[in-house]
């Protein structure tokens, strides 16, 4: 009886409060979602008008792209000044319709029209425009809204410089129907453009409405307040349209979107979901009445049991299972319990395991390898940390894909894997670096470890059926001379690894001071940008004579930094540096522009002499160089062959084909073209006999050691060989007469070294040469033009 009364009471209970739940929850939940609807309609009309300005501003990009490619054309450039309309109309055309632009013109500096794609509009309805640009002339661009025959266009307008601005290049798209229906493809809204130029009164300039809508439309934005950000409810002929207004890009009249959903139409999911939520309560209130019944029977035991498994769960025990027959559905439940624990416990498990180790080669990361070195170190054992990286491995990635370099990652892991031995810890860092810890700190030991590495290295791998040989570059840092805690041991083992690739060693072992010249390193790279902007590199130029008479006949730039903690800088302490970092580029324009610009002052001051620079690696791959030189050379009413390249046989080698094109354009505008250092690159006589070469460079090991028989004869040679292939000779090196009066015996053209000058400081050069003439009995100093060689 007891029994009975306890499934009576759960049955009452069971079915008063599903029926009191269910009916106390349909109205709420009803306005919920009438409310989530009416919200989410608001919400589609504000990010419909995100994307319209996104839309738009990404047409804007479009734009300034094209516009920016069209002004940069040297070619019309040259057409814009020679006022070659038929050309400016021709280069309109072609770059407007790659973006489908309605309209191009170009423009003077007062706003008039010189050139247009679609006729020529006429000046009042350029006013705006004109206004525009006139008043935004240090602008870099200009954003308008235009009516052009009463068409409203979006243009940008951006200054033709050459190097000042002589124009303004406009490009456009014009706003109307198509355009509105192309943003309601992109919103699903209802999309209408209007022009409140006239006060509060709105013109409709186009629309996605129906016809019998659009009057009603007009007269209901007159009421919305412009500028306004948030969505609003409008009544347009008798219907409700959630409404969102956005400004035009660059609209100087008051030109903006109207972005609208119907409410209606909105409202249909809203009605939908009321019918099914009534059918749901009414099926519920039937099924929970019989149900109720059963759930007293049934749920007391199981649940029980599921209560106490679940609290075992929540303190985190995972092996406590339920036993429920599975015919039962609590059984069922209690069945998917036990796989869910299962499921927790092993994904627990593969969460710390990918927490402490590299996904692609499952070996331990920095911190997990950190963490398991600690207890060695901890009991002060001595170690042995070697961190290592393949080389050119970002050459694997970018000629081979990155799937290949993750397999080649892969392999390389299992390599190191399977040679660990005992109490030997291996990981993985990032990307091509490892790093493994030995015990005992031999660095003989540790040596022979990464001589055993390169050899196993060296032997490849093998990828797709093709054999990968492998080189490696290794730093080595011990405990605890070095470092006492792990992270330093990194560190400082990650230092020496820099030092021996800076070296072209295969390995190197950390050094006190090496910390200290890698900061160093690190901060002259990092001082650079505040070396250009505050003027504290200097130039250096050391003197060229001719063999045949002793005149001055040119110089080669070089360049010191004035750094104001670390001293005057030599060009071997940053240059390196500086083209390892990607920053040479504009080293070299900061001396191609001085060294012009003081060649320009000395001849301004009467001493004629041409100027030599040195190219980079990083240089010779910029196809932009040439007409960049040719257009400082312009600017400061020198010649191009005032001015002489030098490259090395090794730039060129980098990438012979895209070097010999810009070295041969160099030549062809009229500039000089040396090839510095001869004899000590990697080319061949055939390679030398391809370059756009007018002179040739031999370098100062070979001149400085004449004495020597081989080393005279190798000059004599390349003196001959370069007169056969029509190239005139610079020995450098020149460090006494002797040398000087053997170079003009074998018939070299020109000299430079420490016998003649020193490098000296730029604005002491046109003294040095003039006291130099005196003692040398050369009275006039001129220029040598020479023939360029073709």
């Amino acid at each position: 009886m007891p029994r009975s009364s306890f499934r009576q009471r759960v049955l009452i209970l069971a079915a008063t409060l599903v029926t009191s739940v269910q009916l106390l929850t349909l109205l709420p939940v009803l306005n919920a979602v009438k409310a989530d609807v009416e919200q989410r309609a608001h919400q589609t009309t504000t990010i419909g008008g995100a994307v319209f300005e996104e839309f738009m501003r990404s047409r804007t990009e479009q734009l300034r792209t094209i516009v920016d490619v069209l002004v940069s054309d040297f070619g019309f450039k040259q057409a814009t000044a020679g006022a070659d309309i038929q050309t400016i109309r021709s280069a309109l055309a072609n770059h407007s319709a790659r973006i489908d632009a309605d309209i191009a013109m170009l423009l003077d500096l007062d706003g008039n029209v010189l050139a247009s794609t679609d006729g020529m509009p006429g000046s009042a309805e350029l006013d705006e425009l004109k206004a525009a640009i006139t008043g935004s002339a240090e602008a870099n661009a200009v954003d308008a809204v235009i009516y052009v025959d009463d068409v409203p266009y979006q243009i940008l307008a951006v200054p033709l410089r050459a190097p000042l601005p002589i124009a303004w290049v406009t490009m456009g798209f014009q706003i109307g129907a198509q355009l509105a229906a192309r943003i309601e493809v992109l919103t699903g809204l209802e999309v209408s453009f209007v022009d409140r130029a006239r006060g509060m009164e709105v013109g409709l300039i186009g629309s996605t409405l129906p016809p019998a809508g659009r009057p009603g439309l007009a007269m209901a934005l007159a009421t919305f307040q412009p500028g306004s950000i948030d969505s609003a409810t409008l009544g347009v002929m008798g219907k409700d349209y959630v409404t969102v207004m956005r400004p035009f890009p660059g609209a100087s009249r008051e030109v903006q979107v109207a972005l609208q959903l119907s409410l209606d139409e909105a409202m249909v999911r809203y009605r939908s979901i009321r019918a099914i939520l009534l059918l749901v309560t009414l099926i519920s209130l039937i099924l929970a009445v019989a149900g109720a019944y059963w759930l007293a029977r049934s749920v007391t035991e199981p649940v029980s049991r599921l209560v106490s498994a679940t609290r075992q769960l929540r303190e985190g025990v995972y092996t406590e299972r339920i036993e429920v027959p599975k015919s039962h559905e609590l059984g069922e439940l209690a069945h998917s319990f036990n796989a869910m624990q299962q499921a927790v416990a092993e994904r627990e498990a593969r969460i710390v395991h990918q927490a402490y180790h590299d996904s692609l080669t499952g070996l331990p990361s920095r911190d997990r390898f950190l963490e398991l070195l600690e207890p060695t170190l901890a009991a002060g054992d001595a170690t042995t940390v070697i961190s290592f990286c393949l080389d050119r491995f970002d050459q694997i990635a970018s000629s081979l894909g990155h799937d290949a370099s993750d397999q080649v990652l892969k392999l390389v892991a299992d390599i190191l894997t399977r040679n660990l031995r005992d109490q030997q810890l291996l990981g993985h860092l990032s990307g091509n670096e490892f790093i493994l810890a030995l015990p005992g700190n031999d660095v003989a030991v540790a040596g022979r470890w990464v001589q055993h590495l390169s050899h196993l290295l060296h032997a490849g791998v093998t990828l797709s059926g093709a054999n990968l040989s492998l080189h490696a570059t290794a730093g080595i840092a011990l405990f605890p001379a070095h470092s006492r805690s792990g992270i330093g041991l990194l560190r400082r083992a990650t230092v020496a690894r820099a030092n021996a690739s800076a070296a072209h060693e295969a390995m190197a072992v950390f050094a006190p001071g090496d910390e200290h010249q890698h900061r160093r390193q690190i901060r002259i790279i990092g001082d650079f940008p505040r070396a250009l902007s505050q003027n504290e590199l200097r130039l250096f130029v050391q003197p060229k004579i001719s063999c045949a008479n002793n005149r001055v006949v040119g110089a080669e730039a070089l360049v010191r930094w004035a750094h104001p903690e670390l001293g005057l800088l030599a060009p071997g302490d940053f240059v390196e540096l500086l083209e390892r970092a990607g920053s040479v580029a504009h080293l070299t324009r900061w001396v191609t522009r001085e060294a012009i610009r003081q060649c320009r002052i000395w001849r301004d001051e009467g001493l004629e002499v041409s100027i030599a620079i040195n190219l980079s690696v990083h240089d010779l791959v910029n196809q932009y160089l040439p007409y960049n030189l040719l257009e400082i050379v312009k600017e400061y009413g020198l010649r191009p062959d005032d001015l002489t390249l030098e490259v090395t046989e090794s730039a060129i080698m980098h990438n012979v084909s895209l070097s010999l094109s810009v070295l041969g354009c160099i030549r062809d505008l009229g500039f000089g073209t040396a090839l510095d250092d001869f004899g000590t690159g990697h080319s061949s006589l055939t390679q030398l006999r391809r370059l756009p070469l007018n002179e040739l460079k031999i370098d100062k090991s070979f001149v400085m050691n004449m004495s020597s028989q081989k080393d005279d004869v190798i000059v004599r040679a390349t003196i001959d060989l370069a007169h056969s292939l029509g190239l005139r000779v610079v020995g450098e090196g020149v460090e006494s007469a002797d040398l000087l009066e053997r170079l003009i015996e074998l018939g070299c053209e020109y000299a430079q070294g420490y016998y003649i000058s020193r490098p000296i400081a730029a604005d002491a050069f046109v003294a040095w040469a003039r006291q130099w003439h005196l003692a040398h009995d050369a009275n006039v100093v001129e220029l040598r033009r020479y023939p360029t060689d073709r």
